[in-house]
């Protein structure tokens, strides 16, 4: 947190690194996004759907709302996709049997099988992550980011 009272360079800094880590964070992001949607296309999938897999796993007790947040995104980003995965053989909503309003998603055999090549995909691509870094530098680099995410989440409020 910043006060008034600091000097205007110490803000001017703190203003540049925020922004150095920010133009870092989404440049890593789109690349890496590139080179896992140009693989996961080759399977069939988008990492969206990847992600989606990821989380539902073989849980039986999720809703499309419980997805959303451990994607954090809305769930009205993911309604559409659960309808295409839904079209798609990939996925079966099915009522919950302790609320009827609710949805429960269980993944098809055939998702589970694309989901366990998405992760073969996926751990290729996070070993590239951390090439040529020391587990010392990559765990510092983990804590850093979780501070940072930490105080997005704080200061969005």
């Amino acid at each position: 947190m910043t006060s008034n009272t600091e000097a205007p360079e110490f803000n001017q800094v703190r203003v540049q690194r925020g922004r150095d880590i920010y133009d870092l964070c989404s440049a890593i992001s789109k690349e890496s996004m590139k080179r896992r949607q140009a693989k996961l296309g080759s399977i069939g999938l988008t990492a969206g759907m990847a992600g989606f897999i990821r989380v539902v796993g073989d849980r039986e007790d999720l809703t499309l709302s419980d997805v959303a947040k451990a994607l954090r995104v809305e769930t009205a980003t993911l309604s559409s996709l659960a309808v295409r995965m839904e079209r798609d053989g990939l996925l079966i909503r099915q009522p919950s049997p302790k609320d009827k309003r609710a949805m429960l998603l269980r993944l098809t055999p055939r998702a589970r099988e694309l989901g366990q090549q998405a992760e073969q995909i996926a751990n290729v691509e996070m070993a590239d992550v951390t090439y040529g870094l020391s587990e010392i530098e990559q765990k510092q680099l983990v804590k850093s980011l979780e501070q940072v995410l930490q105080n997005l989440d704080e200061f969005s409020m």
